[in-house]
């Protein structure tokens, strides 16, 4: 299976824009934005509304399928508090890190997935750790879900790659999960570790 398509209501458009634009004033927040390499508010505050579009999809799939997950935290709390926390997570200590790639980015370099190059958790996962991946087409109040993949699989099975730009800050700060190295990965890699639950 290549896909999961979650439709998103008219309300988790009006949440999602609401928390993008209380992350954009928080001050906090765009420093840690700008750190990381963020250009401006503007792009910031559509990071955070594609995540978080990407984030209610993601709960009300995983709702779907049994797991017993914790609601979306839309709630701005202190940037150092927040930081390492899971977007979502199970009463069996699965935790859920939500990856969603909007539109342009989408339509101009094929589906895949930018992370920074430092990200915590490539060097310090477990094994319930997962990143589940998707792209968000709000327009069409879509979310396609592509696999919920252990970041160990990602790390062990060598997974990323250097990112479609020819910016010298991108190339040096930032890798891609591309949607051609999670399709060659067994429907149990994509799909199945979490097979008690998931029969899609």
């Amino acid at each position: 299976m290549k896909k999961v398509v979650i439709d998103l209501k008219r309300g988790d458009v009006k949440v999602a824009t609401e928390f993008a634009a209380a992350r954009r004033d928080q001050k906090e927040s765009m420093d840690k934005y700008k750190e990381r390499g963020g250009v401006n508010a503007s792009r910031a505050e559509n990071d955070c509304y594609i995540g978080a579009l990407a984030e209610i999809a993601i709960y009300r799939f995983l709702k779907r399928v049994g797991l017993k997950v914790k609601a979306p935290d839309f709630s701005i709390h202190a940037v150092q508090a927040k930081r390492h926390d899971p977007d979502l997570s199970d009463n069996q200590g699965n935790t859920f890190h939500c990856k969603g790639q909007p539109p342009k980015s989408k339509a101009d370099f094929g589906v895949g997935w930018i992370y920074n190059k430092n990200y915590s958790l490539f060097k310090n996962y477990t094994n319930k750790d997962y990143a589940v991946l998707t792209t968000v087409n709000p327009d069409d109040l879509e979310v396609e879900i592509y696999g919920v993949v252990k970041i160990e699989d990602i790390v062990k099975k060598d997974l990323l790659r250097s990112p479609d730009s020819t910016s010298p800050y991108i190339q040096a700060s930032k890798v891609k999960l591309d949607w051609n190295e999670v399709k060659s990965l067994s429907w149990y890699e994509r799909w199945g570790r979490l097979k008690k639950y998931i029969m899609v």
